[in-house]
């Protein structure tokens, strides 16, 4: 574990990529005054680019080291120990939990000294466990992608899963999505961590919906991949 946490936090992309660029964006476009529906919009950024963090950190982290695992022959070598699928299911999504902390952290303190984010100290640690908690599926989902493609394409891969996510969820952007998308976009995990993140500072809990799509993702992704794990003894 310690070795996977170190190789991810020596990753340039990776702290670029799920901690600079978020707490840039909310630099530069976060910091706006005023309220909407009863919350500063300071407020609704910070969850915004949270969840950005949260989710790429996630994918990134769970993902991207099974790629590599999987080029270099060291996943086989797993296969041979006495480790359990459980084991190695647990110990990957704890990895991608502890690789969600730092991009969170980052802008979390923006959105505290920046963008002058007023919360009692039990919204905010509501807000922190909902994210690592929200952060599973997309964990799940990595590992999935590192389980069936390798090297640069495992990366790309996520990338993009990353990305289509963000844009579907609105983590990125803003405003309703035409026609079907709209519908589409309240059955993706993004939408319902962002809205759950909103629901959190507003001082309420996340709606049965938005827990539920999480779970169901959370569900879907982990059987998905314990089941991709158990086929892959060639990998």
């Amino acid at each position: 574990m310690r070795f996977e946490i170190t190789r991810t936090a020596r990753n340039v992309k990776y702290l670029i990529f799920l901690i600079a660029v978020p707490v840039g964006f909310y630099l530069l476009w976060g910091r706006q005054s005023g309220e909407q529906d009863g919350v500063q919009i300071s407020a609704l950024a910070l969850v915004a680019m949270a969840v950005y963090a949260a989710t790429g950190g996630a994918l990134m982290a769970a993902g991207g080291g099974v790629a590599d695992d999987r080029a270099q022959g060291w996943i086989r070598q797993l296969k041979v120990t006495p480790l359990s699928d459980a084991q190695w299911l647990a110990g990957r999504i704890v990895l991608g939990v502890l690789m969600v902390l730092p991009g969170v952290a980052g802008v979390s303190l923006a959105g505290l000294l920046a963008g002058h984010v007023h919360l009692p100290a039990g919204r905010w640690a509501a807000l922190i466990g909902l994210l690592l908690v929200g952060s599973l599926p997309f964990g799940l989902l990595g590992l999935f992608l590192g389980l069936i493609l390798r090297g640069k394409t495992a990366q790309l891969g996520i990338v993009v899963v990353f990305f289509a996510l963000a844009v579907l969820g609105g983590v990125i952007g803003a405003g309703a999505l035409p026609g079907v998308w709209e519908k589409i976009r309240q059955l993706t995990p993004s939408y319902g961590l962002v809205q759950g993140g909103n629901a959190v500072i507003a001082g309420h809990a996340p709606t049965v919906t938005q827990a539920g799509v999480l779970a169901v993702w959370t569900v879907a992704a982990g059987v998905a991949v314990i089941l991709r794990w158990r086929q892959s003894s060639g990998a």
